[in-house]
């Protein structure tokens, strides 16, 4: 299989190492972990696709399986964060204060997802 063919179906850029972004729906992007790239991509996405990509984007941070990740097990607040500005990193928009909600809604990736999908929604 060729680069531009890799490129083609979803694998590597031909001019490098960086995987392939993916076309949702009407045209919205996420990357490779199913992270958002635009705001109207993030609104597209439902809770249960939000903990799907923070549960990849959780795997590949501890060089685990995504069939390993527990969505219901606590989470340290440093990957919390990580996630949450994972998730916004490319939405060109303020992530949510997670001081100024309680530590029972972001303390799995449930809670995570539910409080994101909560936060798009009020994005402009």
């Amino acid at each position: 299989m060729t680069n531009n063919t890799l490129a083609v179906a979803g694998g590597f850029n031909q001019h490098s190492a960086i995987p392939a972004p993916v076309i949702g729906p009407n045209g919205v992007i996420f990357d490779t972990l199913g992270m958002p790239m635009s705001v109207a991509a993030a609104k597209t996405m439902t809770k249960t696709a939000i903990e799907a990509a923070l549960s990849r984007t959780l795997a590949k941070l501890h060089h685990e399986s995504v069939d390993s990740v527990d969505a219901t097990a606590a989470i340290d607040s440093i990957e919390v964060v990580f996630l949450v500005g994972r998730f916004y990193r490319n939405l060109d928009r303020k992530q949510p204060d997670l001081s100024k909600i309680h530590r029972d809604r972001w303390s799995n990736l449930e809670g995570i997802a539910e409080v994101l999908q909560d936060t798009v929604g009020e994005l402009a």
